[in-house]
């Protein structure tokens, strides 16, 4: 009866967090070229039915494995490419992480603390954010989350090896999102607790053997198909994607070793000011809070170590620390704690988010150029900062009246949702990159003839919108390797003087993008008159002018 019941409570959590993070999905455009990335391959994948290769605009694009892009395709196949269903993956696998957070809380500390673990997951800005952006890193962190719960679990469950076997399914499915990763981060926190709390003995009973069986077998076809394929796959791939990402800083993404305490600080918002109190509360001799130490610390430096960081990477560490501090909250709220850390929490709140919206609304004063890229949101609308706003004064007032520790976190949480709906509402406000305004109007008129090119650019969404590939002139970025390697890819990845003698013997319509600054030299030819038709941000569409 109980597990009949706990398994209720869980399937409803899973409910609203799921209609929690679907909110307002499809309210923005796709980030470029992040989002638009991982919207492009799956439609590549509907429109050539191969699913195999992963292509970009028909170029084939080796950096990650298929799994998500085989469940967006999935997705995309049923609902279509609209922002909605592009996303909806990425928040299905949020609320599951959140889910496993709370059952690996529950079990170790109880039903408070696991309520209270999963509220600090969902609403912290990092975790909210990620739930509705259409990239791999939510879905890896669920499966990795997955992975290391399960052996976690597996220390206080007489069903040790249905979860050992999970846990190797969990990590496999890991490294079909996202590659090596998926095993070397569980591998890593795992294989450090049986070391330092010297429980050998699990090397016998987790069936390493039967485990690696089964992860071969989930990961190995895929791999194998690939390289029988396609025989630069394997060094591109496997050396390339991996240990040269790890180690050099070729892809540009280069930050201090700091960076990422520095993103969890952050974006464990509004909860980060319950960090001190939980590390003091900490018992490393404890078992348990030494693998949410090793959870949290080991990934933490690893990803420190790298030579390519984004802001995402370090997502997996956040669910062991959200079981941390729902530890915290459930001692405040039970009053073993005195209110005094929720009330400096709540204070260093009031004060941040205060200074923020008066800077936001000083930007256009400034004359930099990340003040005005951040513009934007200086115009958004009272009504969409009103929740935010709201929410803000009921904590102010909280503190003022010096409400009991359960109020101050009822209103923390309550900052934290709508601190999330106002920045999903004023993401437009930031990223204008895109071009979604301009090929969305021009898919309902191209005819199948038409010629559409992105000049000197290219633009992740362009096809997406336009539902078609698109040429591409002198560019070749990220798909440099599958253009060089997959030399029939030529045909409409061209140079300069390609597009020029195609755009003069075309006859039909001809359509360019192009950045505002390349205007100029589109516009001055004489044999094949451009004209622009249409702006949005700093792109630009021009038009053939026909005979």
């Amino acid at each position: 009866m109980a597990t009949s019941i706990r398994r209720h409570e869980t399937l409803l959590l899973f409910a609203a967090l799921l209609a929690f993070f679907c909110i307002g999905l499809g309210t923005r455009d796709y980030f470029t070229p992040s989002e638009a990335r991982y919207i492009e391959i799956p439609r590549q994948i509907l429109t050539t039915h191969d699913w195999l290769t992963p292509r970009i605009n028909g170029v084939p694009y080796f950096e990650k494995p298929p799994l998500f892009y085989w469940m967006q395709a999935t997705v995309m196949q049923l609902f279509g490419y609209g922002e909605f269903a592009g996303r909806f993956v990425t928040a299905l696998f949020a609320a599951l992480t959140c889910v496993v957070t709370f059952a690996t809380a529950r079990v170790l500390y109880g039903r408070l603390t696991a309520l209270l673990s999963t509220c600090v997951l969902a609403t912290s800005i990092l975790g909210y954010a990620l739930s509705r952006i259409a990239t791999l890193d939510m879905p890896v962190s669920f499966f990795i989350t997955a992975c290391i719960a399960c052996f976690l679990m597996a220390q206080h469950s007489p069903h040790k090896r249905r979860l050992y076997l999970c846990m190797y399914v969990a990590s496999a499915l890991a490294v079909m999102t996202k590659g090596l990763i998926g095993m070397v981060i569980p591998g890593l926190v795992i294989g450090a607790w049986i070391a330092v709390t010297k429980s050998w003995h699990i090397l016998k009973e987790a069936r390493l053997f039967t485990g690696l069986l089964i992860f071969l077998i989930i990961t190995a076809p895929w791999h194998v198909l690939m390289a029988q394929t396609h025989p630069a796959f394997l060094d591109f791939y496997f050396i390339h994607e991996h240990f040269t990402r790890y180690t050099s800083g070729g892809h540009r993404r280069m930050a201090p070793w700091w960076f990422f305490i520095a993103i969890t600080l952050v974006g464990l918002m509004p909860w980060t000011g319950l960090l001190p109190a939980s590390y003091k509360r900490l018992q490393f001799k404890n078992p348990d809070t030494l693998l949410l130490t090793l959870w949290i610390a080991l990934p933490l430096v690893f990803f420190s170590l790298s030579h390519s960081k984004l802001v995402s990477y370090i997502f997996p560490i956040f669910p062991p620390l959200a079981i941390i501090l729902g530890q915290t909250l459930a001692a405040l709220w039970e009053g073993i704690l005195p209110k005094k850390h929720i009330r400096r929490t709540s204070l260093l709140v009031i004060t941040l988010f205060g200074i923020l919206l008066i800077s936001v609304h000083m930007l256009p004063l400034l004359d930099s150029r990340i003040a005005h890229k951040f513009s934007g949101l200086s115009t958004l609308p009272t009504l969409t900062l009103l929740p935010m706003l709201l929410a803000l004064a009921w904590l102010a007032h909280g503190v003022w009246r010096n409400h009991a520790a359960p109020a101050l976190i009822t209103s923390l949480a309550a900052f934290g949702i709508t601190t999330g709906l106002t920045l999903n509402y004023a993401a437009d406000g930031i990223d204008r990159n895109g071009v979604r305004p301009l090929a969305q109007p021009l898919a309902a008129r191209l005819q199948s003839g038409d010629m559409v090119v992105a000049y000197a650019n290219y633009w992740q969404d362009l096809p997406v919108y336009l539902e078609r590939d698109v040429t591409v002139v002198e560019w070749q970025g990220e798909l440099e390797f599958g253009i060089t390697h997959y030399p029939q890819t030529h045909d409409w990845m061209i140079p300069y003087g390609e597009f020029w003698k195609r755009c003069r013997g075309a006859a039909q319509a001809v359509y360019v993008f192009a950045h505002e600054d390349t205007v100029p030299e589109l516009t001055s030819s004489t044999d094949c008159r451009l004209q622009p038709v249409a702006k949005y941000g700093k792109t630009e569409l021009l038009e053939k002018v026909m005979p």
